[in-house]
């Protein structure tokens, strides 16, 4: 008999046998087809990497250290695997539903709680269903990416459903946050905030203010849903940003640490803890986040190679006078080697890792091993492409630095840095460059965002980028119209991992981090 649901398919996310062969039969029951089962979001991520399917029941609880079902949303919108016709079924205790409605972009379509009701199950997604049928056409144009096609059908469905204008403008305002028009996104939840006060308006609003330099009002959105108790992960990365951006250190690094106690699976959270950490002087606290930022991150979109770096970084800081042998040093080369198996055909985490290795030998006074590690990395460095070469110029020659190569390494830098005209990012950067010493800062702030654009995680542009903005700011007459600039310097600064830098690269980091906490102060001081 032809169901609602026949042919369907799910996937169900949970670690308890009977409660899963529960479920399994209800839906089983009312038509599905091919019902998964994954006992780890790891596994469920897997899976969902190969096969799609058009339910996700996810279990919040799967047991401690464990990541919880709503981090496989994360994950899977990390990956770009987040499809909008799929309905994500989150099972929770309905005391704790109210505390994890999530962003715009993350969060349940619906709740339902064990023991599993027949009748309730049923119900609850014949209302989603229908609710999924109406909003098959845009839903269908966000999986294919047709982002402007999709903003035209919202709104005409809205003109034909006038009960589904929350749930589209929904949508609208995630899809321009996405694609990076925060203002309009601004406005798209301001107007849904007229209507309702819930939490994830309030993220909505925060995130867009953030991005159009509006910092006193994405604070103050912000601290209304962390005050109200709201488990929501991008609230504590937000709030935790703008603390930085002040300059507010030691107040960042405390509501980080209250994220991780609440959900200590995040590798997010973890890894922007250990930076702000190891920024405040913490090697203790940064030690301990990067270590849980590698672990929790493994196979998943959030594994970053500079997890593993800002943790041996840190660790060489503890060095000072720790001798061979140490447990310090026995770390960091084994992290070192994991960051090599994990990231196996990479080539460029490969020398990076010898080069990081030699600066270890010598901290801790093993010579002979420190030059044989300089070597190797040379000679991985030399088999990188151009582009890898260049970017990674500056590293080598501090990283070899003291060591026989690096007379060498000095020898060709001069003729690579020639080189880098006969690539599209390095004409612009090397433009931008003499632009600045020109006093030309607009065209050289455009030079620098065409190269970054380009080489995106490139520490040398990106700081060169940050340093023309403030520049620009700073000879302005009129600062409160710069508000865009200081918003990109946050993304600029926030995405280059502070701990995994070389000692010359975070001196500058920090001293223009705290050039725009001046800047971005004596803003605060007035209205947004």
């Amino acid at each position: 008999m032809e169901t609602l649901f026949s042919g369907k398919s799910a996937l169900i996310l949970d670690k308890k046998l009977e409660d899963l062969q529960s479920l399994r039969s209800i839906l089983s029951g009312m038509g599905f087809g091919e019902v998964l089962a994954a006992s780890s979001v790891n596994m469920a991520l897997s899976m969902l990497r190969e096969l799609p399917v058009d339910f996700c029941f996810l279990c919040y609880d799967l047991g401690r250290d464990e990541k919880n079902g709503l981090q496989l949303m994360l994950e899977l919108q990390a990956e770009g695997l987040r499809r909008y016709s799929s309905c994500y079924v989150l099972v929770i205790e309905p005391e704790k539903s109210d505390l994890l409605l999530g962003s715009p972009e993350n969060s349940p379509d619906i709740y339902i709680s064990k023991p599993y009701d027949r009748v309730r199950v049923g119900q609850q997604l014949e209302k989603v269903m229908r609710l999924k049928r109406n909003l098959g056409t845009v839903e269908e144009l966000l999986d294919k990416g047709e982002w402007e096609q999709a903003l035209d059908e919202c709104e005409a469905l809205e003109e034909n459903y006038p009960g589904m204008r929350v749930y589209l403008q929904r949508l609208r305002g995630a899809v321009l946050l996405r694609h990076n028009e925060p203002q309009m996104a601004y406005e798209t939840f301001g107007l849904l905030m007229d209507g309702r006060d819930q939490p994830w308006i309030r993220i909505g609003l925060a995130i867009a203010a953030a991005r159009s330099g509006w910092f006193n009002q994405s604070a103050e959105q912000l601290d209304k849903v962390i005050g109200d108790q709201q488990i929501c992960i991008e609230a504590f990365v937000w709030r935790a940003r703008l603390h930085r951006l002040r300059g507010a250190l030691s107040d960042a690094q405390n509501l980080l640490r209250q994220a991780v106690v609440l959900q200590p699976t995040v590798a997010l959270l973890q890894g922007d803890l250990g930076n702000v950490a190891a920024m405040n002087g913490d090697a203790r606290l940064a030690v301990e986040a990067f270590r849980a930022a590698i672990r929790y991150s493994r196979y998943s979109a959030f594994q970053h190679p500079d997890y593993y770096f800002g943790l041996v970084r840190v660790l060489l800081e503890r060095m000072l006078g720790s001798g061979r042998g140490s447990d310090a040093e026995e770390e960091a080369i084994r992290m070192l080697e994991q960051a090599q198996r994990d990231f196996l055909d990479v080539s460029v985490i490969h020398f990076r890792c010898r080069l990081l290795s030699g600066e270890v030998y010598r901290k801790v006074g093993d010579l002979q091993s420190g030059e044989l590690a300089a070597r190797d990395a040379l000679n991985l460095y030399q088999e990188l492409t151009l582009d890898e070469r260049l970017m990674w110029l500056d590293q080598l020659v501090e990283g070899v630095d003291g060591t026989s190569v690096a007379d060498e390494v000095s020898g060709f830098r001069q003729e690579l840095t020639k080189q880098m005209a006969g690539l599209k990012w390095g004409r612009a950067n090397l433009k931008g460059m003499t632009q600045f010493r020109h006093g030309e800062l607009d065209p050289a702030l455009d030079s620098f965002l065409e190269a970054y654009e380009q080489q995106q995680g490139n520490p040398g542009v990106g700081l060169n980028l940050v340093q023309t903005a403030l520049e620009i700011i700073r000879r302005s007459a009129m600062p409160m119209l710069e508000r865009d600039l200081l918003a990109l310097c946050d993304e600029t600064l926030y995405a280059l991992n502070y701990a995994a830098l070389t000692p010359k690269q975070k001196q500058r980091y920090k001293g223009l981090g705290e050039r725009l906490s001046e800047v971005v102060g004596r803003l605060g001081r007035g209205a947004d």
